[in-house]
């Protein structure tokens, strides 16, 4: 067969009959890679609305865990102060306990020597008023 002089020339006619230069098949998967492009750049721009969207979330729940973390280290340095108040108090206490602990000793000590004063000076009124 004989070479078409255009083709040869690197001219060509399309569907339309109008004058091409690129070849056929070229053109028809140039076309092709074109609406594949689209498509892919459609995927890819939706994809983009997505990730987005996952990623604003994502921030949303880093924030609110945030949040909470700081509310848990609250809540720990509150209970730690809690602790550390009542083991303050229970040194108070222990203190104020040992405090009259020896108060009481002191009165124990004092309390006898008064006692036996007091028996003598009953027996002594009780002689007195038994003489009369």
């Amino acid at each position: 067969m004989a070479k078409d002089p255009l083709a040869e020339a690197g001219f060509y006619f399309d569907e339309l009959n109008k004058l091409r230069v690129l070849e056929p098949d070229v053109s028809q998967k140039t076309s092709e890679l074109k609406e594949e492009c689209k498509e892919f750049v459609d995927k890819i721009g939706q994809f983009q609305k997505i990730v987005g969207g996952l990623i604003e979330l994502v921030d949303e729940l880093a924030k609110e865990a945030e949040t909470e973390k700081m509310k848990a280290i609250g809540a720990r340095n509150l209970l730690k102060s809690v602790a550390k108040q009542r083991e303050a108090q229970q040194q108070q206490l222990q203190a104020l306990i040992a405090e009259k602990k020896m108060q009481l000793e002191r009165y124990r000590i004092e309390y006898d020597p008064l006692s036996k004063v007091e028996s003598e000076q009953n027996e002594f009124i009780d002689q007195f008023i038994l003489q009369k």
